[in-house]
């Protein structure tokens, strides 16, 4: 696990657990509260963020929100079972649902515990927190339950898995939808991206995104320049062709 500074109030916890990626988790420290963004793979890999909570946060109220449904995001959730956690009211009702689907199909990563807790907090179009400029909004696009969070002070956009390099991983079908989402983010006018296991986005892969999910939903012929690359091409195309994977 490495930890970086992104900006005067963001920090990101990357974790390597998981072959092929890295994951990511966003710190977010105001005066009174902590925004915690995704919570990886169980109370294990939660413990570095729990200890710097009660350790040199003072009595800053702990906000965790969930991004989407999926387990590399939520299954630290019980490491802040007191605590506020947030999702859209889809992320909940897929949780409460898969939870333990998601556990037998992928139990290996299991960090410590991962006992099922499930957001208390849900929203459908949008939840601001005027007082830290922090904006939560409905984001459909790499699940139907996705939601982005928008940093107003220091015009940074965290996006979940909408947005990834080398190529995004496609398991909702409503591309049109996705498409919409991405071009929404522009309103916003980001001067910084990141996402749940990439980094230093630009604007620019924005627009590379939506040109590759046209390609995709007209079954346009394309290259990519590795095996990896061709491998989540394949499975994409797979959703488009089928529906969602859950």
């Amino acid at each position: 696990m490495n930890i970086q500074s992104i900006s005067h109030d963001a920090t990101v916890y990357i974790y390597d657990n998981i072959e092929s990626y890295l994951t990511n988790v966003f710190f977010i420290e105001h005066e009174s509260k902590i925004f915690i963004i995704d919570t990886f793979c169980g109370s294990e890999s939660m413990e570095p963020i729990l200890n710097r909570v009660n350790n040199n946060c003072g009595n800053k109220k702990v906000v965790v929100i969930n991004t989407h449904f999926h387990w590399d995001h939520v299954w630290g959730n019980c490491s802040f079972r007191e605590k506020n956690i947030i999702s859209h009211e889809m992320c909940r009702d897929l949780l409460d649902e898969l939870w333990e689907v998601q556990i037998n199909k992928n139990k290996r990563y299991i960090t410590g515990i991962a006992e099922k807790c499930l957001p208390n907090i849900t929203f459908k179009e949008k939840i601001m927190f005027h007082n830290e400029g922090i904006e939560l909004f409905h984001s459909p696009g790499h699940t139907a339950d996705s939601i982005s969070i928008f940093d107003h002070n220091e015009k940074i956009l965290y996006v979940g898995d909408n947005l990834e390099k080398p190529i995004i991983y496609v398991e909702n079908a409503d591309i049109s939808t996705y498409i919409n989402t991405l071009r929404n983010y522009l309103n916003y006018n980001p001067q910084k991206i990141v996402a749940g296991h990439t980094l230093d986005l630009t604007k620019q892969d924005i627009f590379q995104t939506i040109e590759y999910l046209k390609g995709l939903s007209t079954g346009k012929k394309m290259y990519f320049e590795s095996e990896y690359m061709r491998k989540i091409h394949e499975q994409n195309l797979c959703v488009v062709n089928k529906g969602t994977l859950f």
